[in-house]
């Protein structure tokens, strides 16, 4: 008998192949035929109705599917390839060595109560208030190794522009300085052959006496061979502009930072409402600033230009003169 084995859920007295066993068409649970009916029926009555059926409690066990084979560990790839677990604003915390022997950094989030010199990430952040991500971990990096070299794409295209933008206006009319410093102490020779040229293309863009596209373009040639050699103040010029964008693209975010850091120490001891609004003011970004620093290198060449007509001449035809003395 299928049920020999299993306790009578009424007298708790097992079944074996004697016993007279009636089974609830209900919920199909087996009693002696003497239990079933002293108890007035089954003794699972309460639970019909529902999804309820009996289990045999001896019933042996459905076998577990095997366990399958794990996977072999895939060929880590190396570091110089791709770094796909780097955070955001991800900082290097140790050093480790892979299953193939490469040598690469584990990189970890930047908390914003972490200190970077004797101010947070937070306080930093404030100050920056765009682009956080991209210069905490310069910031962290400059402070834990005494670096200030690192590359900035946007300092390298737009140079002194960008420092504007991120209110570095010191370092922004210095740099605009450095480009225009020579071609303003020979800005005679500047003048003249830009005037020059100016009067050549003019010429024949004017001329009436052109048939063609062709001989206008020709006569453009012409005109070209004819113009006076660039003075040697605009090919000095232009590398110096040259060497101005590495610069700022190199010392950019070392500048922002001590930037930052200038501004915090000032809002120090600030009331707190007071404060945000110095960091707001003095922080983040600003395209005003850049028309800004453009006016003051305006009044700068105007006030050399005033300087130049009042001797009469610029600073590089003088030295030239005391030179050939």
């Amino acid at each position: 008998m299928k049920y020999t084995g299993v306790q009578c859920p009424v007298c708790f007295e097992v079944f074996d192949d004697s016993s007279d066993v009636v089974v609830c068409p209900e919920c199909g649970t087996p009693h002696h035929r003497e239990c079933y009916e002293k108890n007035g029926g089954c003794v699972n009555a309460a639970k019909h109705g529902g999804d309820f059926i009996w289990v045999s409690p001896i019933a042996p066990k459905e076998e577990e599917p095997a366990e399958k084979p794990k996977a072999a560990d895939p060929i880590p790839v190396p570091s110089f390839i791709t770094r796909d677990d780097v955070p955001k604003n991800g900082v290097i915390g140790e050093m480790k060595t892979d299953q193939m022997g490469n040598r690469h950094p584990e990189y970890r989030e930047i908390r914003g109560n972490e200190k970077i010199g004797e101010f947070t990430v937070d306080d930093y952040a404030k100050v920056v208030d765009k682009n956080v991500p991209k210069f905490m971990p310069r910031f962290m990096m400059f402070d834990k190794t005494g670096r200030k070299v690192s590359w900035n794409w946007a300092a390298f295209l737009f140079g002194p522009f960008y420092l504007a933008y991120r209110k570095m206006y010191s370092a922004a009319i210095l740099s605009f300085v450095l480009i225009f410093f020579i071609p303003l102490v020979f800005i005679n020779e500047v003048t003249y052959f830009y005037k020059q040229s100016y009067d050549e293309y003019t010429k024949i863009l004017t001329s009436d006496a052109y048939q063609s596209q062709e001989e206008m373009n020709e006569a453009i040639e012409e005109a070209q061979a004819n113009l006076p050699t660039p003075p040697y103040a605009l090919t000095a010029a232009s590398y110096i502009e040259t060497a101005v964008s590495i610069l700022c693209a190199l010392y950019a975010n070392y500048l922002y930072k001590k930037h930052c850091e200038k501004v915090l120490k000032k809002a120090q001891g600030m009331p707190e409402e007071k404060r945000q609004k110095y960091i707001a003011r003095h922080g983040g970004r600003s395209l005003l600033g850049i028309i800004l620093v453009m006016l003051v290198l305006y009044v700068i060449m105007i006030a050399v230009g005033a300087v130049y007509s009042l001797i009469g001449s610029d600073l590089g035809t003088l030295l030239k003169k005391l030179i050939n003395k």
